[in-house]
């Protein structure tokens, strides 16, 4: 059962990555975050919190960080209403310095 989780889990970090994607370029009006990109999603297995590792032009990241904590409610009631899930997981938004980075480490020490 263990391995079936982990690959809704997967599935479900894909899904809420690819409609973030959608929901920062097309649902919101400020042009600032629709310079954010998306570069991994880690949920927690029972669903309840997502981690959203993004990356920005650093001129911009004091700006966007506020701006995408600010947001999360909006992001996650869009995700819900897009998502068939029975619980839309809770985002909290972590700024990933080098693309994949952020993936990388948290794999590595899931592993550990």
């Amino acid at each position: 059962m263990p391995e079936q989780s982990s690959h809704r889990v997967e599935r479900v970090n894909e899904l809420i990555r690819r409609e973030l994607v959608v929901l920062l370029k097309q649902g919101t009006k400020d042009p600032r975050l629709q310079k954010v990109t998306i570069t991994d999603v880690i949920s927690s297995r029972d669903l309840s919190y997502a981690r959203v590792f993004f990356t920005v032009d650093s001129e911009n990241r004091s700006v966007v960080e506020p701006l995408l904590e600010k947001a999360s409610g909006f992001f996650r009631s869009s995700l819900s209403k897009k998502l068939e899930l029975r619980h839309t997981p809770a985002l909290r938004f972590i700024f990933d310095p080098a693309p994949n980075t952020g993936a990388r480490i948290e794999d590595l020490l899931s592993k550990i």
